[in-house]
């Protein structure tokens, strides 16, 4: 999985004379072979061509070396097994080159510009949830993690219960003994969980079994531990691993979709109100290059062609005048997508909806800062 660090230093990377950005699909389930996706590779080539071709000689020189790189390396070894979406990023120019196997699909693209386009990557970052679950009864725990499709089972506390006819013990202290033997049972599990969390951090706790097995569990788990928890679900402890896990995805999912909702109400809600936030692509990239934007709420996929001014930076939908400083600006094939990278640069909260949630805000807004609040500008 392509961590924030890394993204980062690609949003800082700039190049001379241009960096090709190259997102393919080459997911199993709709390619199962190569040849599958080759004709999109084969288009998404001639769209860079076509861009190139109106950008001058030297920049058509330059991205031809730069597919001719991007081909080799899709040439190479991508385990498919784990490979859903690739990105790759090239400056033959300055001999820069990252290419990342990616464990989700990503939308088939090709830009042209004057540093790595990682809008999609921000895509994955912030829908990616590393969900821990722990499954459980009085005796038995299971512990999954859940990442970018992937199912990882990690050992977990299994406390044999004593059985009455090989004890001594009389039936009513037998209970007793066998409560107090669950007790221990569920402390041991809460401690397991804590060490797995602090080992690796998860955004989302998803518990399974009984009602009474988890309130349990609950009963032995650290506030902030339970403040992780997205949902509960009555699985049995010895499901398949596969229906335990799409189970707590759904979960997860459910949460999400529901926070996403909830975000379009209040973006809603405030630019009625004009309580600090805009909608429209218009306003936000003026809010966004004026350093006034806290969150930037934008439709996934969403993309509109725009320009930059080469003085100051403002990204705007169209025009021949920079309408902060009055220079020239020049034309950017995805200005969504510009935006996005310039919001992650300047640490802006990214937030994304699927396709259709914003239309009747014009698919894009932002929460901007307080007045009252934190000073404006860039962070």
């Amino acid at each position: 999985m392509i961590e924030e660090p890394v993204v980062r230093a690609l949003a800082a990377r700039h190049c001379t004379p241009v960096v090709t950005s190259f997102y393919l699909d080459v997911d199993g389930r709709r390619h199962p072979r190569p040849s599958d996706y080759a004709p999109n590779v084969e288009h998404l080539f001639r769209l860079a061509r076509e861009s190139a071709e109106a950008q001058g000689k030297d920049i058509v020189e330059a991205v031809e070396s730069d597919l001719s790189r991007i081909a080799d390396w899709l040439n190479g070894s991508l385990d498919r097994r784990t490979t859903r979406g690739v990105a790759a990023f090239s400056c033959e120019a300055e001999g820069f080159f990252e290419g990342y196997g990616l464990p989700l699909p990503v939308r088939d693209q090709v830009i042209i510009g004057p540093g790595p386009d990682i809008a999609q990557l921000c895509v994955i970052l912030a829908v990616s949830e590393r969900t821990l679950v722990v499954a459980v009864d009085g005796w038995r725990a299971r512990l999954l993690r859940l990442e970018s499709g992937m199912v990882e089972e990690i050992e977990a506390p299994i406390d044999e219960l004593e059985r009455q006819v090989d004890t001594d013990v009389e039936l009513g202290s037998f209970e007793r003994r066998h409560e107090e033997h669950a007790r221990q049972h569920y402390r041991r599990v809460a401690r397991a969980v804590v060490e797995e969390l602090a080992h690796r951090p998860a955004t989302r706790l998803v518990l399974s079994g009984t009602r009474e097995s988890v309130a349990h569990l609950e009963e032995h788990l650290p506030s902030g531990v339970v403040q992780l928890v997205a949902g509960r679900i009555g699985n049995r402890i010895l499901s398949e691993r596969t229906e335990l896990a799409r189970a707590a995805t759904d979960v997860v999912d459910e949460v999400r979709h529901q926070h996403q909702i909830a975000l379009g109400d209040e973006l809603r809600e405030r630019t009625s109100q004009g309580a600090a936030a805009v909608s429209g692509l218009t306003a936000t990239l003026e809010a966004l290059g004026a350093g006034q934007v806290e969150t930037l709420l934008v439709e996934e996929a969403f993309s509109a062609s725009g320009a930059r001014c080469g003085d100051c930076g403002q990204l705007m939908v169209d025009g021949t005048r920079c309408p902060r400083c009055g220079a020239t600006p020049t034309g950017v094939q995805n200005v969504v997508d510009a935006a996005i990278t310039e919001a992650f640069a300047h640490h802006v909260t990214l937030e994304f909806c699927k396709a259709g949630g914003l239309a009747e805000l014009g698919h894009v807004g932002a929460f901007e800062y307080r007045r009252s609040g934190r000073e404006l500008g860039h962070a």
